[in-house]
């Protein structure tokens, strides 16, 4: 596991770095809009990837800023001026957002989550464009704050709900300790599902509970139910004395996690024979969810649905 947490980190500062290489280099390049090295098109990403990915999102920037400063050379001060901002809006924003979090994930289903962004984007950006005299001997204040500003919720936030909403993907987590412990992610429902259909009765509870608690529609609570239902018939069917960690979340989409120990076997697989059903039953899952997702990591087999 550790050596995976490694590697996703990884492909996190390599993607990262593409992506702010790509916006800051093509841009410049092409002559496209006239402004100070120092913001940009690429503005959005500091608190943005800040966020999401936090000390990784900001040292895959200052790798991508440093190739495209080689390529087309800068002032060093400016260039130390981007690191500044990178850092400073990056890590800022990452510990600021979970400081205030209940549950740690990153949502915009109410207004005051756009609010709050906005208010620690503004104060970040704010300490960025004062010190800009600092750096680099100009008044760079109105227009450090303005792009970071603007970029960061018209471009940075639908990123964002695309990323934690719609994808429900998780964010990484800075290191703050609550009651001695890291914090984690808050899960709406997390459960232990067995063989024994009691459990999965207490699941099917917690999901009408949760789905009464977010105003759900019916049909797609029973939607979900179903999906649910046919997941955890697969797999134990597949693992009869398999003990799965379930976690599930709803945002704009639900999303459910099953985890269980054992051999590699892919339960979306359909090579097995199967009645008219169970085939029926696969269908339903790879027609209507939105991902279906399957991964092995040293022995843990991961099935990931999302609706």
């Amino acid at each position: 596991m550790f050596r995976y947490v490694v590697l996703n980190r990884i492909k996190i500062i390599i993607l990262t770095a593409v992506v702010y290489f790509l916006a800051d280099y093509l841009v410049r390049i092409t002559g496209f809009l006239k402004f100070s090295s120092c913001v940009g098109l690429k503005s959005f990403m500091p608190a943005t990837f800040g966020v999401l990915f936090g000390i990784y999102g900001v040292i895959g920037e200052i790798i991508g800023c440093t190739i495209s400063a080689m390529l087309l050379p800068r002032a060093s001060n400016l260039l130390f001026y981007e690191y500044f901002i990178i850092s400073i809006l990056g890590i800022g924003m990452w510990f600021s957002w979970h400081i205030g979090s209940l549950t740690h994930k990153i949502h915009f289903r109410h207004m005051l989550n756009y609010i709050r962004f906005a208010t620690m984007l503004l104060f970040f950006s704010s300490i960025c464009g004062v010190l800009s005299q600092a750096f680099t001997n100009a008044n760079l204040f109105s227009e450090v704050v303005i792009w970071n500003t603007a970029l960061s919720m018209f471009v940075g936030v639908p990123i964002m709900i695309i990323y934690s909403g719609l994808m429900l993907l998780n964010p990484i987590l800075p290191p703050i300790m609550e009651n001695g412990q890291l914090i984690r992610i808050i899960d709406d429902i997390r459960i232990v599902l067995t063989k024994e259909t009691q459990t999965f009765a207490e699941f099917t509870e917690k999901l009408e509970e949760l789905s009464m608690r977010e105003k759900m529609d019916m049909k797609r609570t029973f939607e979900i139910q179903g999906l649910a239902e046919e997941m955890y018939l697969r797999i134990i069917d597949l693992f009869p004395n398999a003990i799965i960690d379930v976690n599930a979340n709803y945002d704009i989409t639900f999303s459910l996690e099953y985890i269980f120990i054992g051999k590699r076997c892919n339960p979306f697989s359909n090579k097995t024979k199967e009645d008219e059903t169970g085939d029926a039953g696969f269908r339903l899952i790879k027609h209507r969810a939105l991902l279906a997702q399957y991964s092995y990591i040293y022995g843990e087999n991961i099935v990931r649905v999302v609706i």
